[in-house]
């Protein structure tokens, strides 16, 4: 579990206002620019959803995101679409200032008491270690890199730093400065949480924001940062996938995460 005293424990705090219906506030802190990171809110949502529902863990969760999000205080309104054995399914809709701004539809699960076969066809991807990793450079406009460890390979810097390189692909590593212990919530969040890969191809500039987001979690990660890939292979007419996948530090699967962006850059 999340410790209580954690950044992010404390900037995705709810308040039950009853059976159906929860309250919080998007924090500041969390931001990338003026609005709070897409990874971070979607987070908020599923854990609203793990209240509500009698199953607490996510399996799959998908975000549609309707208009832009603020920091401030937000409404949370919960329909319970079906209670199973091993499963739960719902929505949440977030609300500010009476508009809906995401809407997130999840299966929930006990993660614990999974049982059955287990296969794995797909090598994790070579990619430098922690130590030869380096740190994403100091951005003001950017609040939400303050909070997190975010090592990438260094062609990926570079490309960040020095212009772009045409991978579209980023490699590298993910946690909490605070050393807080990486939940299930909190893996939600890290499948949003780097710059999109779409930077390497254009430049770091300019907005990617995202439309849609699912993400299908696998295990719960053992202890230590987070080994990620993102890359993006296909962009039409200024519209963009991006597929993540996340390991934990001994390279268990934890997470595969699906995105679609709308592409805004200055050529």
């Amino acid at each position: 579990m999340q410790s209580q005293g954690s950044e992010f424990s404390r900037s995705t705090a709810l308040r039950k206002i009853d059976e159906l219906v929860w309250e919080s506030d998007f924090s500041a802190d969390w931001c990338i620019g003026q609005v709070p990171n897409g990874g971070y809110t979607l987070a908020l949502a599923a854990k609203v959803l793990g209240e509500a529902l009698p199953h607490s863990d996510p399996l799959n969760v998908t975000a549609y995101y309707l208009a832009r999000t603020e920091p401030g205080p937000v409404r949370c309104e919960v329909e319970i679409l079906r209670v199973g054995k091993s499963t739960s399914n719902g929505m949440v809709k977030l609300i500010q200032n009476g508009e809906v701004k995401i809407q997130l539809i999840g299966v929930f699960q006990d993660i614990d008491r999974l049982s059955g076969e287990t296969q794995v066809k797909e090598a994790v991807p070579e990619m430098p270690d922690y130590e030869r990793c380096v740190d994403m450079p100091h951005a003001p406009n950017l609040k939400l890199r303050d909070r997190l460890i975010q090592r990438l390979a260094p062609n990926n810097i570079n490309a960040l730093i020095n212009g772009p390189d045409g991978d579209s692909t980023w490699k590298g590593w993910q946690g909490f400065k605070d050393e807080a212990e990486i939940d299930l919530f909190a893996v939600l969040m890290f499948c949003d949480a780097l710059p999109p890969p779409a930077f390497a191809i254009y430049g770091a500039k300019g907005r990617v924001p995202t439309i849609e987001m699912s993400v299908q979690i696998h295990r719960r990660p053992c202890p230590g940062p987070l080994r990620c890939q993102f890359k993006t292979s296909f962009i039409t007419e200024g519209v963009v996938n991006e597929d993540g996948m996340i390991w934990d530090s001994a390279d268990n699967l934890v997470a595969l995460a699906r995105q679609t962006a709308k592409l805004r850059v200055s050529r």
